[in-house]
């Protein structure tokens, strides 16, 4: 095999990139929270869509990115390793990096909610509070596909089993962020508990953030997960 061929080294440690990571995370959120409220902002403005100012949004982007081409890095490597056992993995690592980037460009253009709005146009659809919760269960069913994914690749991944840790916290925030994403979509659940419509919008206003923030650390987590990853695909193709 041509080691010069193969993808730069992952050259940090497994605790710098999870400093670093956390580090800029709490940064970017706790900016955006406080920014939006020093110029009496609603909490969740600089947590939208990007077309509506959402910085947060390009974070999460360019999370997606970075965990996409570390996938690709992966991908590249253990294609080139003549052990079989890391060898099968290429597969999956190539699915994974085309997965992170179709979930980047859906986070930057917003392709869910579009789907959302086909599903409406075509089997016309009222929009109502019960029926805007498609998108989120769009996003729900990405999650669900890719654990029945990891599923039916679990003998083939195991040699990654040092860097799983860093995927489960990634799932658990995953999930969390599904359920306050469901939640916060409007005052579909909030008003069930909350009658007063001046404090339901709050409520639902800061459970946006909370959601948003969750996914911006599941996203690091999962960057974590793919870089320890690479090192385990760079160690052994270096054997």
């Amino acid at each position: 095999m041509n080691k010069h061929a193969l993808p730069c080294k992952p050259n940090y440690t497994v605790k710098q990139i999870l400093f670093v990571v956390l580090f800029c995370e709490s940064l970017a959120v706790i900016a955006a929270i406080t920014g939006a409220i020093a110029l009496d902002l609603p909490p969740k403005t600089y947590f939208a869509e990007v077309n509506r100012g959402g910085l947060i949004t390009w974070v999460s982007f360019l999370q997606l990115l970075i965990a996409a081409i570390l996938s690709r890095n992966i991908f590249k490597i253990v294609k080139s390793v003549p052990q079989l056992k890391i060898n099968k993995s290429g597969f999956f690592w190539l699915t994974i990096s085309i997965g992170l980037f179709f979930l980047a460009l859906d986070d930057l253009l917003g392709i869910h909610e579009q789907m959302d709005y086909w599903i409406h146009q075509l089997f016309q659809l009222k929009q109502t509070d019960l029926s805007d919760l498609i998108d989120d269960l769009i996003v729900g069913g990405y999650l669900i596909l890719f654990i029945i994914y990891v599923a039916f690749q679990w003998q083939t991944i195991k040699v990654f089993q040092r860097s799983f840790i860093f995927f489960k916290l990634g799932f658990i925030l995953t999930a969390g962020m599904v359920v306050l994403d469901i939640v916060s979509n409007n005052q579909l659940f909030i008003s069930m508990v909350v009658d007063d419509i001046a404090i339901a919008s709050v409520i639902q206003q800061w459970l946006e953030v909370i959601e948003d923030s969750a996914k911006i650390f599941a996203e690091g987590m999962f960057i974590v997960g793919v870089y320890k990853c690479w090192q385990i695909a760079t160690t052994v193709s270096h054997e």
